[in-house]
């Protein structure tokens, strides 16, 4: 029986064709993609008065693009619905959850890059926590860990919330991809941003994970932090512009734009909780330069500094709930050494546990 401090992830391994990987999947959480996908619908019912084909239509016009973008993840996508037994239009509905959804919420999460001189070995680690709410996403247990082998491209480990494409993770050549929400005034008909975090798992180097970014015609925005064992860099990814610094050394993001450009999409209030938890990451890690290490890391996204502004964030039972919010899981990834570091839970009260691609 494990420790309340050693929970795992439960590791699924899937291979063959893209839609051979995603029945299975479908068809091993098929427990969990149903229920969330009522938690769902019971959310955007209690608290926004929309039905179940409201939001099946708004997530629809997402499809053709997606499609036209991408053939195997819309394949990956099929075989889901299939292995679960639910619709397309369903599984639509959680691969643009970001669309839908998070246009109406607060952006958390705090995410970070080193490499080079700035770590105490060398390696580079690409982290973050994914900060969430609790509701619609069933307290976390609405998170999956697969590992993808695959014959076209390079084997990927995913971290992501059932039912959608991708969210964080790791490919055996490397490359490692960590995310922020970003603010945006409304999405536009393109590809979902975590359909877009599919395809850039699945590239080789860091030119071609931009790649990936730029050729979308992106419906939304996000940020990601991509590292790999040569490079690291944050791109800021809107619908009609991606901002991109690269460092041999230290990066860091947390929910609002970094970039003068980036402004028009945010409000000031939006920015608030995201530029405490930016500063906060950003002095960590410049006061540890050359120390840097696996374990250091491990304690700065543990850090409680500025209550409930913090990087480690718990519920505030003070808020609403459909604003409580906590951190769902923590990660950490070695792209020299293929490796995840992942916490299933606050990592404050859980141990980091090993995972390989």
């Amino acid at each position: 029986m494990q420790s309340s401090r050693m929970k795992k992830f439960d590791l699924l391994e899937v291979h063959g064709s893209a839609f051979d990987r995603g029945f299975t999947y479908g068809e091993r959480n098929a427990d969990r993609l149903r229920r969330h996908i009522l938690s769902h619908y019971d959310f955007y019912s209690t608290y926004f008065a929309r039905s179940k084909d409201e939001l099946i239509r708004d997530a629809a016009k997402y499809a053709n693009p997606l499609k036209d973008y991408s053939q195997n993840v819309w394949d990956e996508l099929r075989g889901t619905a299939d292995g679960a037994g639910v619709s397309l239009d369903e599984i639509m509905f959680l691969t643009a959850f970001n669309e839908v959804f998070y246009p109406k919420f607060e952006k958390l999460c705090t995410a970070f890059a080193v490499r080079g001189r700035s770590t105490a070995d060398g390696l580079t680690y690409v982290g973050q926590n994914n900060d969430e709410g609790i509701d619609p996403w069933m307290n976390g247990d609405c998170v999956t860990l697969t590992r993808h082998l695959q014959s076209d491209a390079p084997n990927v480990l995913i971290y992501t919330y059932v039912g959608a494409p991708a969210m964080m993770g790791i490919n055996s050549r490397g490359l490692a991809v960590c995310i922020n929400a970003l603010a945006c005034e409304g999405p536009q008909v393109g590809v979902p941003i975590l359909a877009i975090v599919r395809e850039v798992l699945n590239q080789k180097d860091m030119d071609g994970a931009v790649g990936e970014i730029k050729r979308a015609r992106r419906a939304y925005s996000l940020n990601l932090v991509i590292g790999t064992p040569e490079t690291i860099a944050d791109v800021e990814s809107y619908p009609d512009r991606i901002l991109t610094r690269q460092s041999d050394s230290v990066l860091w993001h947390t929910n609002h734009c970094l970039y003068s450009e980036g402004r028009k999409y945010e409000n000031e209030q939006s920015r608030t909780n995201s530029e405490t938890r930016c500063s906060r990451i950003e002095a960590l890690l410049a006061n540890n330069i050359g120390r840097l290490d696996l374990k250091m890391l491990e304690g700065f996204l543990s850090d409680h500094e500025n209550g409930t502004n913090s990087i480690c964030l718990h519920v505030d039972p003070n808020k609403p709930k459909p604003k409580q919010e906590r951190t769902l899981d923590s990660m950490i990834y070695v792209p020299d050494k293929r490796e995840a570091w992942l916490a299933n839970g606050n990592p404050c009260e859980v141990e980091f546990q090993r995972y390989t691609v």
